[in-house]
């Protein structure tokens, strides 16, 4: 293991929240970036979830949190300790609790009918996610604050709920029509270890069987239901222009 993977994954598999020591210097991270988003691109690709072609969850860790810190202070010639305190304080929203999983929900069908209905689903509090994994149920709550607000990106927690079969599926949808899809064998693995990560000796590193049978991706059960289909009424939204996202292992590019 490199000294770099050994980062990373001591990173992971710490389950306290990020703070000021556990990041690197502007100048230490630039040196290994390339390797960092390397490691990003492929522990993020076990963790995605693409439910439709417009909609995507993407499962976050504390090392992808710690990289999101760092890609953001990287822009920053001299950041202050104000500045370091308000990213921290940001990005660790996205570092699950104990038993708990954390998502970042995309929608990213540009102004498509469909990417345009569920980003109104998500602003209405309309669209449900719920995760079945090794016997348990996980629900996942919207992190926002800022109902009413049309945008792409939004943050999940999903927490135990109760008890379930042995089948792993995610189960999503809005008020009138839920849809349904197997998780594969790399989803499961990674995701169950996820609960648990200072039980997870190397998580950037999938057990052969997890790879079996990987080559293509699950489809839902059930069709997607069309753009057109009503949600009720809901007061006027505020359209949000998400801000172009720089180049980073944070892109559709290094593994989203």
């Amino acid at each position: 293991m490199t000294k770099r993977l050994q980062l990373a994954q001591k990173i992971y598999a710490d389950p306290s929240k990020l703070i000021a020591s556990d990041l690197l210097s502007n100048a230490d991270y630039e040196c290994e970036r390339a390797e960092f988003l390397r490691l990003a691109t492929q522990h993020r690709k076990q963790r995605r979830l693409r439910l439709t072609p417009d909609l995507n969850l993407v499962f976050e860790t504390r090392f992808t949190a710690w990289l999101q810190i760092q890609e953001e202070l990287r822009w920053l010639s001299h950041p202050t300790e104000h500045d370091i305190d308000e990213v921290l304080t940001r990005c660790n929203l996205l570092v699950p609790q104990p038993n708990q999983l954390t998502a970042t929900l995309l929608i990213d069908g540009g102004d498509s009918p469909t990417a345009l209905y569920w980003m109104e689903c998500v602003a209405a509090n309309a669209l449900t996610a719920e995760l079945r994994l090794s016997g348990r149920v996980l629900r996942g709550e919207s992190q926002d604050s800022s109902a009413g607000v049309l945008a792409t990106v939004h943050t999940l927690v999903f927490q135990p709920t109760a008890s379930c079969g042995p089948a792993s599926k995610i189960i999503w949808g809005d008020t009138a029509v839920q849809h349904a899809a197997p998780l594969s064998a790399m989803a499961r693995h990674v995701l169950t270890r996820d609960l648990n990560p200072s039980s997870n000796s190397n998580c950037f590193v999938a057990p052969t069987t997890a790879r079996i049978g990987l080559a293509r991706t699950a489809r839902s059960s059930t069709g997607v239901g069309p753009p057109s289909l009503a949600i009720n009424q809901y007061p006027p939204l505020r359209v949000v222009m998400a801000c172009k996202p720089e180049e980073s292992g944070n892109t559709p590019k290094d593994g989203r």
